[in-house]
């Protein structure tokens, strides 16, 4: 994201109606708490990886209305006396969050916001924009890089996608990809800004405008011999890679890759390493592309034992091709004093009341994540790292309990990001390499079951059991009265006053 890019206007239009609104009425400052999270995992599987924080934190940190912004809401028909109020206000919010790189689940607290009511509804659109999008990307590319690695080798992953990308320029994807595991870029200008090491081959047009294809292989390795990698599918591959091997050798420069970019990707693999390997060419690898997604590279690595050191992912990887969107919502938890709560016929949209966050139980023996507890702010479950108390969790989707008992190991993976409008730099700042490395170890700490691409175990992070039964009598409570109202009505209705 371009610094300074977006001001407070990075919002809908009924978040400004709704905060004048509240500014007549005088319950503008009122503090609230929301909360954004997910209902269901994306992909069918059974985690989110979380990214984007970074962004909405460096959008946050420099957060005030400009002449110009009160100038064109003025044109929008709002009040001098609110517009008066935005020119010399301040953030106020505090964010608690899960750090990018974290994994979380349905109905867990990725971020918390609390504070003056206006802004903390004013805030929604940017950090759902920005963190839905990112989020997204970092999953689909978390389970590329789990299939290229399924069989215990290490290869690269390039992201290749900024043509197909839906964002100008390609950010958003290419920075979620590298803190998945992703370890280039094609998009140079996302590159540079984001310090990603950048790669790439060629076009066919390269070869197309040359008087033949070895001399435009000869040409380009000549040009670029660090890189001299060359694409084989221009004419006919098995021809390409024999005319690539002289192009080598007449210029004396190593090959260090051919490129696979149509056809069949496994047949033509095997083969072309044949002709390599026969060759001497033992150290060229051998990349790959053509819509690569998760499902084709396991069953190219796993299924059809292709020889493919390098994948290039595009298309389905920056426009997530089979999920286009996320569906995190952000929902009021607390208004003052008073735990609130949404009720919908679809159980999936009922709320959890109050603000909460995540307690996550450690399986020490075998270093993994063994559950996750959602539970009440400011409730002494953890004391030194351990659960204080045996808690029993509900898991809301079949209301099963779970008993984990006290002195298990605990971690509270929530922090403070943002206090009194004061962002915390140092999370805003991180480096992604860094961010890339905890993504690398969060996900390790997934059974191998959650991992799976098809049909992975269920992660379960359920409900502590007192908030649980708060939540079914808040859900009673407004069903009865709704339902008296409804009963009340139809009667009138049917046989009248």
């Amino acid at each position: 994201m371009i610094k300074n890019k977006f001001s407070p206007l990075y919002c809908d239009f009924y978040h400004l109606t709704m905060a004048q609104a509240m500014f007549d009425q005088k319950t503008h400052n009122k503090t609230e708490t929301y909360e954004m999270y997910i209902r269901s995992n994306p992909f069918s599987g059974s985690y989110l990886l979380t990214a984007g924080l970074g962004e909405v934190l460096e959008w946050l940190h420099d957060w005030h209305y400009e002449k110009e912004d009160l100038d064109y809401l003025k044109e929008q028909g709002f009040k001098e006396k609110f517009l008066e109020m935005l020119q010399n206000s301040r953030l106020k919010i505090s964010m608690d969050a899960f750090r990018e790189g974290d994994i979380v689940f349905p109905n867990e607290p990725i971020v918390r916001v609390k504070g003056p009511a206006w802004q903390a509804i004013m805030v929604e659109a940017g950090i759902l924009n920005i963190i839905n999008a990112q989020s997204l990307f970092a999953t689909k590319a978390s389970r590329i890089v789990h299939v290229a690695h399924s069989d215990g080798k290490d290869r690269t992953l390039l992201d290749m996608g900024l043509r197909r990308a839906q964002d100008t320029q390609g950010f958003a994807p290419t920075r979620a990809a590298f803190i998945a595991g992703f370890n280039m870029t094609s998009n140079v200008e996302a590159g540079r800004h984001y310090r990603i090491p950048v790669s790439g081959t060629m076009a066919h047009c390269f070869i197309m405008r040359e008087s033949s294809e070895k001399e435009a292989f000869k040409h380009y390795i000549q040009s670029f011999p660090q890189q001299a990698s060359v694409l084989l599918d221009t004419y006919d591959t098995i021809e390409g890679v024999q005319l690539a091997i002289e192009a080598s050798k007449e210029t004396g420069i190593p090959l260090k890759s051919v490129r696979l970019d149509s056809g069949d990707l496994a047949y033509l693999s095997k083969h072309v390493r044949q002709i390599l390997d026969t060759n001497n060419c033992q150290q060229t690898k051998i990349t790959a592309s053509n819509d690569l997604d998760e499902y084709t590279i396991q069953s190219l690595l796993l299924e059809q034992k292709a020889p493919i050191d390098i994948f290039g992912v595009g298309t389905k990887l920056v426009t997530s091709y089979d999920q286009p969107a996320l569906g995190g919502v952000y929902k009021l938890k607390k208004t003052g004093n008073r735990d609130v709560i949404k009720v919908s016929e679809l159980s999936v949209k009922t709320t959890i009341p109050g603000a909460t966050e995540v307690i996550r139980v450690l399986n020490e023996k075998e270093n993994k994540y063994a559950g996750d507890i959602i539970c009440p702010v400011g409730h002494a479950f953890v004391k030194n790292g351990s659960l204080e108390k045996d808690i029993v969790s509900v898991d809301l989707e079949n209301e099963k309990a779970k008993l984990f008992l006290k002195g298990e190991k605990v971690l509270r993976p929530m922090i403070s990001v943002i206090q009194d409008g004061k962002v915390n730099l140092e999370e805003m700042n991180r480096p992604l390499i860094d961010i890339q490395q905890e993504a690398k170890q969060n996900l390790s700490r997934l059974d191998e079951t959650h991992l799976r691409i098809k049909s992975p175990h269920r992660y379960v992070a359920g409900v502590e059991q007192s908030l649980f039964t708060k939540r079914q009598k808040l859900i009673s409570k407004h069903r009865k009265l709704s339902g008296s109202d409804l009963q009340k009505k139809y009667l009138e209705r049917t046989y009248g006053n």
